[in-house]
């Protein structure tokens, strides 16, 4: 039986990364990708959804607008890394499928209780369109298998000291999900930055057809915003790995945690807080990850090139 699958995204050049190695898996059903602002806009987010969807031979994925900004407040949008639309300069044919009439976040609800079978959420971007959804119909949650999220870290930052950009953009969202009482998998910095495509390799994956072109574009215009950091050597598909632990868990050391949201801080609201020593006595929430197999990781990027080469 196929694993069934929402793909909540900001695509955005990991996410674009992502969805390729999500549509590459030949046992999993994408029930429909749901879109949100963070990396651009809204409007920019989900036509590259759209096209890409296209571009990798899945046309037939339904794809749902979510919202323009977060629950409170608005966006900072990510264009600075990803281009004013969000894949930088990549020109992709445009879909001639149409989004879907309802928003994510009832589409999200209304997916997930028509199902007979639990359902796997993909999160890769801010949590708004997910803890809408949960928020508002609380009944779904029993149709979720898991959220497997891309967001926050252990112990890094990258629009701030400590905050990463995901639940920095919506932190209330991310406070819900997190509270929501579902298994949740949480790929934050501290892993995703060990968890690099060095440029080698991306040369490597551009001669494995146009989808190795596609992936390699979008890897090394990620990386032009890391190249010139001491600490990258590579670019880190951060994304990538929210996927990649579905398909091979052993790539990745986990262990169940505690994690809460700072809500209020003035340094350090979007924080998520795990209390990695245990120490505070809250209920574990969530499975972290704290390493990773990187040559496992990309060699798993470079087999799912390979199967949509062969569809």
């Amino acid at each position: 039986m196929k694993r069934k699958i929402i793909f909540d995204c900001d695509p955005g050049l990991d996410d674009a990364l992502a969805l390729l190695l999500a549509v590459a898996q030949r046992d999993w059903d994408i029930l429909g990708v749901t879109t949100i602002a963070g990396n651009s806009l809204i409007e920019y987010t989900t036509q590259n959804a759209l096209d890409l969807l296209a571009y990798y031979g899945r046309p037939d994925i339904p794809v749902a607008k979510g919202s323009s900004n977060p629950i409170l407040g608005r966006f900072a949008s990510g264009s600075h890394v990803h281009g004013s639309k969000g894949i930088a300069n990549i020109e992709l044919p445009k879909a001639k499928r149409e989004i879907e009439k309802l928003r994510a976040h009832e589409w999200i609800a209304q997916t997930l209780m028509a199902s007979t079978e639990k359902i796997m959420i993909i999160a890769t971007g801010p949590l708004t369109n997910v803890g809408m959804a949960i928020s508002l119909y609380p009944e779904i949650l029993d149709k979720i298998e898991m959220i497997s999220l891309m967001g926050g870290s252990v112990h890094v930052g990258n629009v701030g000291a400590v905050m990463e950009a995901n639940t920095k953009n919506d932190p209330e969202a991310t406070h819900i999900v997190f509270n929501a009482g579902v298994k949740i998998a949480m790929f934050g910095l501290n892993v995703t930055y060990q968890t690099v495509i060095y440029p080698y390799e991306m040369d490597e994956i551009a001669q494995l057809g146009k989808f190795g072109a596609l992936a390699a574009d979008c890897l090394r215009y990620h990386f032009k915003n890391y190249q010139d950091l001491p600490y990258f050597e590579g670019d880190p598909s951060h994304d990538s790995c929210a996927v990649a632990y579905l398909i091979q868990p052993e790539l990745f050391t986990m262990e169940n945690l505690n994690v809460v949201v700072d809500l209020s801080g003035s340094y350090s609201r979007g924080q998520t807080i795990v209390d990695q020593h245990r120490v505070t006595g809250r209920p574990l929430n969530a499975w972290v990850a704290l390493a990773s197999n990187r040559e496992g990781f990309v060699a798993l990027i470079k087999d799912a090139v390979q199967c949509l080469n062969q569809a």
